[in-house]
């Protein structure tokens, strides 16, 4: 497979480093800095092209002609778009485009696929997204996503809520009514699919799936907490934060937003943006120095519920974290953008969720070149590794069912699945369904599998052969 990648920045180097390692995978990488690579943390095996990715010129020495997809990163949405279209119009089968822009992503949505674009990546939104995820189950310590979003798979421990948890079984807590699924259970080394007579133990870590409002109440009955307003405090005014207001809004029917930002010329273009966008009367603009303990103190940093830090300065962001997190703030996300999470780690910094933008948009440019080269199937529309121990792993896939599907009109209890294979989750049109023994798969639905200690590649893998 031949990928060409334009722009070499923080998101591009990223994603190209991914790809040059994986088999079969031919990279080039064109950008207008000749000495870009030389710049770069470590050396990547790609082809590199110094040149202008809207020249035609340049998009053929880079294979244009014939690649299957380009991805263009650069700083300059338009550029990236007409990138994606020349490079398309010279035979180039797929396209992605980083679009940034609020405004671009707002009023030409519908249109990308008419300019030939098949995927728009927005990192800011993506981080943004992200971000809010983890805001809205304040118990949660990871959050997965499939079926665009409109299922979810949440992750918490039961040391948090022991006495809910503790001594009982699963049939005690759960049922098919509650709209999710108790996925897997991590206890220490080993992850288990719990049936209803599985007992929890303090330690255990908790994965479960279903639609998200359904999570959220679950989450509600599992903290006993009454429902109050979500004070969250951000600190930086840039594009993350304008998206992530939007979300938190939009998700959360009582939230109190505070933002902290010390430009204040970038201070008051946000609330102008955010007001134009109907969002400004939901929060509070202050013009101020978010490492300044004083005002952290004056605007009330100990009734937070949440602390978010979006500054440019990953140094800045640790050390005003760190000290969010000593005041008592429960909830705690970092931007880091530079900084090595492992370094993070390894000085024995708990900085709470960390979110790395660069990461989480490569992450989803991977998953897409996954299905294209045809590694996990075509069938496969997003693989999340939930689970990685020294002997077993456990992964929740995203199926389309097509017309291949074998298990097509059969009832679950009647189909001979493999050992460690649980179907979680099935989205139908609108509908979200946690399957009982009498559902059957439909072509055109999504199915979520859980698989532990399996290879799964198509939807068929999950049964026995004869």
């Amino acid at each position: 497979m031949k990928v060409i990648i334009v722009g070499c920045g923080k998101i591009g180097y990223t994603i190209a480093k991914v790809l040059s390692v994986k088999k079969d995978i031919h990279v080039t990488v064109v950008d207008s800095n000749p000495n870009i690579l030389d710049n770069a943390a470590e050396p990547i095996d790609v082809i590199f092209i110094s040149g202008n990715g809207v020249n035609e010129k340049t998009l053929i020495e880079a294979g244009a002609k014939d690649a299957n997809l380009i991805l263009s990163t650069t700083n300059s949405d338009e550029l990236n778009v007409l990138c994606c279209i020349m490079a398309e119009r010279l035979g180039t089968k797929h396209s992605i485009a980083r679009v940034r822009k609020p405004e671009y992503m707002l009023e030409y949505n519908k249109l990308w696929k008419d300019l030939g674009i098949d995927v728009v990546i927005n990192p800011e939104r993506q981080a943004a997204r992200e971000i809010s995820r983890i805001l809205r189950y304040p118990a949660a310590n990871e959050v997965e996503t499939f079926v665009g979003g409109r299922i979810e798979m949440v992750t918490i421990k039961v040391s948090e809520t022991p006495d809910f948890f503790v001594g009982k079984r699963v049939s005690q807590l759960f049922d098919r009514k509650m709209g999710v699924l108790l996925a897997v259970v991590e206890r220490g080394e080993k992850a288990l699919i719990p049936d209803g007579d599985f007992v929890f133990e303090e330690f255990d870590i908790v994965r479960m799936i279903g639609r998200p409002s359904h999570i959220m109440k679950v989450l509600t009955h599992i903290n006993k907490n009454p429902k109050k307003a979500q004070e969250v405090m951000i600190i930086g005014g840039g594009r993350i934060t304008h998206y992530l207001v939007e979300l938190l809004i939009r998700h959360i029917s009582k939230t109190n937003i505070k933002i902290v930002e010390k430009d204040r010329a970038k201070c008051e273009a946000l609330y102008e943006s955010l007001t134009l966008a109907g969002f400004g009367d939901r929060c509070l603009f202050v013009h101020g120095d978010g490492a300044d303990e004083e005002l952290l103190s004056a605007e009330e940093l100990d009734k937070m519920d949440a602390f978010v830090c979006l500054t440019d300065r990953d140094e800045g962001n640790a050390i005003i974290s760190l000290y969010a997190q000593q005041r008592g703030v429960r909830k705690v996300v970092t931007k880091i953008n530079h900084m090595h999470q492992s370094m993070i780690r390894n000085l024995g910094l708990g900085l709470g969720n960390i979110i790395v933008p660069q990461n989480i948009t490569a992450n989803s440019v991977i998953r897409y070149v996954d299905g294209l080269t045809g590694i996990i199937g075509n069938e496969i529309k997003t693989k999340h590794q939930i689970f990685s121990g020294e002997n077993e792993t456990i992964d929740a896939i995203e199926f389309q069912v097509n017309q291949k599907a074998k298990c097509l009109g059969i009832p679950i209890k009647d189909l001979r699945l493999k050992k460690g294979i649980l179907i979680g989750c099935i989205s139908r049109e609108s509908d979200v369904i946690i399957p009982s023994g009498d559902t059957q798969i439909q072509i055109g639905d999504s199915v979520i599998i859980i698989a532990k200690n399996n290879d799964i590649r198509e939807l068929n893998d999950i049964l026995m052969t004869r």
